[in-house]
């Protein structure tokens, strides 16, 4: 009599339209690693679903190559969450699962597997010894050696997958509450209490920054209070620190994982608060290659699904956050009316270089106002350029200022690296640090201040459109010309994209309704060879 076959669904690293269809000697559930082959290839699987009958002939179906059980289980929330990424920002599944587990991560896992087997067959072996007749000096010294191989064993041990994970889920999901804006400049000191709350409850906390310098910020913060409980989790870290992250994660223990967008696709096991800094910030967007999601976004979906409370910090908050504020989808704390200052002025002072090279007020780059901001100013100064080449412009410098150390950087170098008892920083072009001139313009503007604010108590900008940093537009008429004109976040742009270079070949803007998803999901039968779709892109 042939033995009962169950047959799967097995998830794969790769690009494809469809989920191939395995056989399995035994049972198994969704989540469960194997080993498969498709084609000439041999690949680590997930699988993603049990079939009550295979959508092929049986005689079709491969037979799996086998089940792993020494690397961890996928977690049921975790394939929810590649579910939406996959369905959201039109891309496969498996370029999904790629992004979630690449091969450095897998190979991490396998090497930890390897370890684990060698160290259970050492144990084997002692326990073996221990069987044989010694002298009470041996056996005490063997009955020392089998427990710290046990307790070394144990700090690899692989959890097995909650079988209620996703009951949990929903029984947590009314927990979460609407996402909280934060944009006062003590916006990271108060996320503290939210933090000690969730971790004090015994549960999982993420907080995502766009880039690593920022991690290097709020760990100072954090540190001291949190200690251990603290990981951080981005690619300066070696794959045994991030491996071990994740097991703490697994295990269920309370931690505070510090990251960069990488950091979604761990496997958290109770995370109870979501906490995404910076939330304007455009390095949040995955460019290349697929998924190519939004950090935010993806992070509030993921708190969704963990029913995690969200706590979103930024001096300027986004216009898609913003709208959700506006429509009460999300709180607000603090003014509303973050895009200006105090007084409901820019908080930079703003320098029109169109006026002042009218009145002759220019002297090669620098306006005289702002070379004589530089020289009543004792304490160090930062320069950020933009379009301006670094000799050149050194050489004026020197020749305006001379034997002062003023230093030049760019906005991603001070984003990255800080500007550590700066006094002034100027911008010699705004406008090169906004980007193209597009519906997108006017808001960089605002948010481009409301960074460089923080990194300095007095901000100069020269710019050729005074009116797109003097604070004058505020985020209600900004959100209404948005939806006069029918552009996002009043609909949802999707950019039809060439491969390799990304050049945009077209745009679709697409009305928010019931039916959008259906029309994001059409797009991609439409697609030529070599493109791809970019939903809500940056650039």
């Amino acid at each position: 009599m042939t033995a009962a076959r169950t047959y799967i669904q097995v998830l794969l690293p790769v690009r494809l339209r469809w989920i191939p269809t395995y056989s399995s000697p035994v049972p198994l559930e969704p989540g469960r690693r194997v080993c498969v082959e498709l084609g000439a290839h041999r690949y680590d699987g997930v699988v993603w679903q049990v079939l009550a009958r295979p959508d092929l002939p049986p005689e079709r179906i491969q037979d799996i190559v086998a089940v792993q059980d020494e690397l961890p289980a996928v977690t049921a929330a975790e394939l929810r969450f590649w579910e939406f990424l996959a369905g959201y920002y039109l891309c496969t599944l498996g370029e999904v699962y790629k992004a979630a587990y690449p091969l450095l991560k897998q190979r991490s896992e396998q090497t930890a597997a390897d370890i684990l087997a060698r160290l259970r067959e050492r144990l084997a072996k002692k326990e073996a010894q221990l069987a044989g007749r010694h002298s009470e000096r041996v056996l005490a010294r063997l009955s020392s050696e089998r427990d710290a191989l046990a307790k070394e064993i144990e700090g690899y041990g692989i959890p097995e997958q909650a079988r209620n994970d996703r009951t949990c889920l929903s029984e947590r999901s009314e927990e979460s509450g609407k996402p909280q804006v934060l944009t006062a400049a003590t916006r990271r000191e108060d996320y503290l209490p939210a933090l000690r709350e969730a971790l004090s409850a015994g549960r999982q906390v993420l907080v995502l920054t766009p880039e690593i310098a920022f991690c290097d910020r709020l760990e100072a913060l954090f540190a001291p209070e949190f200690g251990s409980l603290l990981q951080l989790f981005h690619s300066g870290r070696t794959p045994v620190q991030r491996r071990a992250a994740a097991e703490r994660l697994r295990r269920g223990a309370p931690t505070l994982i510090l990251g960069t967008r990488s950091a979604l696709f761990l496997p958290f096991r109770s995370l109870g608060l979501v906490v995404v800094d910076e939330e304007q910030d455009p390095a949040y967007k995955q460019a290349d290659p697929a998924p190519r999601y939004h950090g935010r976004d993806a992070a509030i979906a993921l708190a969704g699904i963990h029913g995690a409370r969200v706590l979103l910090g930024a001096a300027v908050p986004s216009l898609e956050t913003l709208l959700n504020v506006k429509l009460g989808k999300y709180a607000l704390a603090g003014t509303p009316s973050p895009f200006a200052g105090p007084s409901g002025e820019s908080p930079a002072e703003v320098i029109d270089l169109a006026a002042e090279r009218r009145k002759n007020g220019l002297v090669g780059t620098f306006s005289r106002k702002l070379i004589e901001a530089v020289r009543q100013t004792d304490a160090p100064v930062l320069l950020i350029r933009g379009w301006e080449k670094p000799e050149p412009l050194q050489e004026e410098i020197a020749a305006l200022f001379p034997g002062r150390d003023i230093r030049v950087s760019t906005l991603n170098s001070l984003k990255r690296e800080g500007a550590p008892d700066v006094a002034l920083l100027a911008v010699l072009q705004a406008d090169a640090l906004v980007s193209r001139d597009d519906f997108r313009a006017d808001e960089r503007a605002a948010q481009l201040l409301g960074t460089l604010a923080q990194f300095a108590p007095r901000v100069i900008v020269q710019t050729a459109v005074p009116a797109r940093f003097d604070g004058s537009r505020g985020p209600d008429e900004l959100l209404e010309e948005r939806r006069q004109f029918g552009f996002p976040p009043y609909t949802r742009l999707v950019e039809v994209r060439r491969q390799g270079s990304g050049e945009v070949l077209a745009r679709h803007f697409l009305s928010r309704d019931r039916e959008l998803a259906a029309r994001k999901a059409a797009l991609l039968d439409t697609l030529a060879r070599g493109t791809y779709p970019d939903v809500d892109p940056i650039d």
